[in-house]
């Protein structure tokens, strides 16, 4: 296992250190609370940015709100944490720090980046992991390592600013993984940081109009998929 430390994001991302000294300084002393009588040394991180895609989280996990939420909506049982960030990669990328920092970093943390994205040719409801990670304003790329028993196929994925209508870009077009595990990568072993994608438009059937009861429904149905994904990073299957 390794660690991806890349200065390099900090440009690519405007600000972001910034941004994060000031919480890390305000928030080093802070831990998630712990029920009375839990024991855990598993860490399962989850990022997403909307509040329609988190829902069904919540509720398959029966995930509780943790207060003081920190500037971030977070949720938690046992070894699970769920981040709403809001959407833009900068956004994920301080969500991303915010769970990173309360769990401290550790070689066993999983790390997954969970929702919806674009495609210009897959079918809306397809579930796919990201092979790689291109952020289309710097063209930086990074690589994912996926797990040997994948529970679904892959796919490139490109991390734009504004959702692109035309879908003129192959493979997945999102609005945050590029925040995401660059950030991910430095609290967690690199093969446990994982972007899974739920197809929720495509050019027959764009997001013009795609309301937050069908985002929820998307990612309910691929419910299944992320736990079969969260079992493969358990067992070290990558």
């Amino acid at each position: 296992m390794r660690f991806v430390e890349n200065s390099s994001y900090t440009a690519i991302i405007p600000n972001y250190s910034r941004l994060l000294a000031g919480y890390h300084f305000k928030n080093h002393h802070y831990q998630l609370p712990t029920a009375e009588g839990e024991k855990t040394t598993e860490v399962i991180n989850l990022v997403t940015a909307l509040p329609a895609e988190a829902k069904p989280i919540i509720s398959r996990f029966t995930l509780e709100r943790v207060q003081p939420d920190l500037g971030f909506p977070l949720y938690r049982r046992g070894p699970i944490t769920l981040v709403v960030t809001g959407p833009g990669k900068l956004a994920a990328a301080a969500g991303t720090a915010c769970l990173g920092t309360l769990a401290g970093r550790s070689l066993a943390a999983i790390q997954v980046n969970f929702g919806v994205a674009g495609h210009a040719k897959r079918q809306v409801g397809e579930i796919l992991l990201a092979s790689s990670i291109t952020d289309a304003d710097s063209g930086h790329v990074w690589q994912s390592t996926l797990p040997k028993d994948r529970p679904c196929s892959a796919d490139d994925l490109l991390t734009l600013d504004r959702p692109d209508l035309r879908y003129r870009h192959q493979g997945m077009v999102d609005m945050e993984a590029s925040g995401f595990f660059p950030t991910a990568c430095r609290y967690s072993s690199a093969e446990l940081v994982q972007v899974l994608k739920v197809v929720s438009d495509n050019h027959k059937t764009t997001a013009w109009g795609l309301s937050a009861k069908q985002v929820s429904l998307l990612m309910g149905e691929a419910l299944e998929t992320l736990e079969l994904l969260l079992a493969s990073l358990e067992v070290g299957g990558v």
